[in-house]
């Protein structure tokens, strides 16, 4: 035992209380004190074994002194070194272990060994050309080495049974932390979060099956997209454009032929739809018109004139799909509405009007459905080329830079540009229609 061994379990101890004054876990402490034992066990064994290699050194030494006054003995030493070979054979390990002297003994068993080289020279002699020695000496050896490995792998594994129980720990206290029933809005929170995370696996499911690989990579399912809507917008108010006045007729006569509790409930239900087609109409119409408004003069060319090209880009990408396919949707509801609950007869305004609404909702859903997805494609094309010279970042400018020459960037720009441009014609055509509408609405109310 080293002389210093007290003083450095004093400061451990010491440590181990500052770190359990700090909050350290009981579990955490019992395992710091598990490996600092460990470490103190292989200290104690590296220094063992350096002890019995200094004697081993000292024993050769010692031998390659007396070899010269062994050489001249007699045949009586020989006799008594066989008897001493004798000896040594029958020795065990354990034996050897024992004979093994401690650091104390080590100083004066040198000095005797150095007062009778000439006793003791012929019994080491033989014990270093012993080959039962050398491997005895070599077992041992292999079993200390093996010995440290094993201590070794189990303080490993003691420090990962400690990380998986402090993690344990730690997820606990997490779990601890979760609202209580009371807490409205975390239990909210926490619901709305479970369901986006739900809808998220499912959208990544689809986009990772083929049926979607055919809706968006093909242009099958946009031809498909608009003969269901002309058809959708033909049964439904097919009728009603063939001939105007049905709808009017009909519902007078039934209110003229009821009686008159009958007809007074005819007469509120009719208010009623119409109020609510016009809350519809009008929601659509304001919904459009403010979605154009934004989506033309201010979130296109504030966004322009502030960020990198590129970046202004990729927040196109994502916005225009959305926004063509809302105005689309809003301008179908417009024209159905109208057709079925406020078409009276073809007059030149009301044809007028029907034509505008017809045309913005056809201009939005093939914008939609043949030029939005070339043109993003087109874009994204147009960027990889670009992001390889390190174009892109300037703001509010278009600098081509050297592929002013190259013939391939030139005929994607070209193109995306000519996209570009006829949706943008299309979009300026809706907005004209949808304040054509906005004159209509301001010819019809009256405010008092």
């Amino acid at each position: 035992m080293c002389h210093n061994s007290g003083i450095v379990e004093k400061g451990n101890e010491q440590q181990i209380e500052r770190y359990m004054a700090c909050g350290m876990p009981s579990k955490a402490v019992k395992s710091v004190k598990y490996t600092l034992k460990k470490r103190e066990r292989k200290e104690r064994q590296r220094k063992d074994l350096q002890r019995e290699q200094q004697l081993l050194e000292e024993l050769e030494l010692s031998s390659s002194s007396g070899s010269d006054s062994s050489s001249n003995a007699g045949s009586d030493s020989e006799d008594s070194e066989d008897s001493g070979v004798t000896e040594t054979l029958v020795e065990s390990p354990s034996a050897a272990e024992k004979t093994a002297p401690s650091p104390k003994v080590s100083s004066s068993t040198s000095t005797t060994s150095s007062s009778s080289t000439s006793s003791s020279t012929p019994k080491s002699e033989l014990l270093r050309f012993c080959p039962r020695f050398r491997k005895l000496q070599q077992e041992q050896q292999q079993q200390m080495l093996r010995e440290m490995e094993l201590q070794e792998e189990e303080s490993v594994d003691t420090n990962a049974a400690t990380a998986a129980a402090l993690k344990a720990q730690q997820q606990r206290k997490l779990s601890s932390m979760e609202p209580s029933m009371d807490d409205a809005l975390a239990i909210g929170t926490q619901m709305t979060r479970q369901v986006s995370e739900r809808i998220t696996c499912l959208v990544a499911q689809l986009q990772a099956s083929r049926l979607y690989t055919i809706l968006t990579r093909t242009t099958q399912p946009a031809h498909l997209i608009a003969v269901c809507i002309l058809a959708f917008v033909l049964m439904t108010v097919g009728r009603d454009l063939i001939d105007p006045t049905t709808t009017v007729e009909t519902a007078t006569a039934t209110a003229a032929s009821a009686a008159p509790a009958t007809a007074a409930a005819t007469s509120t239900r009719t208010a009623t739809g119409g109020v609510l087609a016009a809350l519809v109409f009008l929601g659509a119409f304001a919904t459009h018109f403010g979605s154009q408004i934004w989506m033309t003069f201010v979130s296109g060319l504030s966004l322009y004139f502030s960020l990198p090209r590129h970046v202004f880009g990729q927040c196109q990408q994502i916005l225009f799909p959305r926004y063509f396919a809302l105005n689309a949707v809003l301008s179908l509801t417009m024209l159905v509405v109208y057709a079925k609950y406020f078409l009276s007869g073809w007059t030149t305004s009301a044809g007028i009007q029907m034509g505008s609404l017809a045309l913005a909702a056809g201009i939005e859903v093939v914008v939609r459905l043949y030029l939005v997805p070339p043109m993003l494609q087109l874009m994204h094309e147009k960027y990889r080329i670009e992001d390889a010279i390190g174009s892109g970042q300037e703001v509010g400018s278009l600098v081509q830079g050297d592929l002013v020459d190259c013939p391939h960037y030139q005929r994607i720009h070209k193109g995306f540009r000519r996209i570009h441009m006829t949706i943008a014609i299309g979009n300026m055509t809706v907005m004209l229609t949808t304040c054509l509408q906005l004159y209509f609405l301001a010819s019809k109310i009256r405010l008092s």
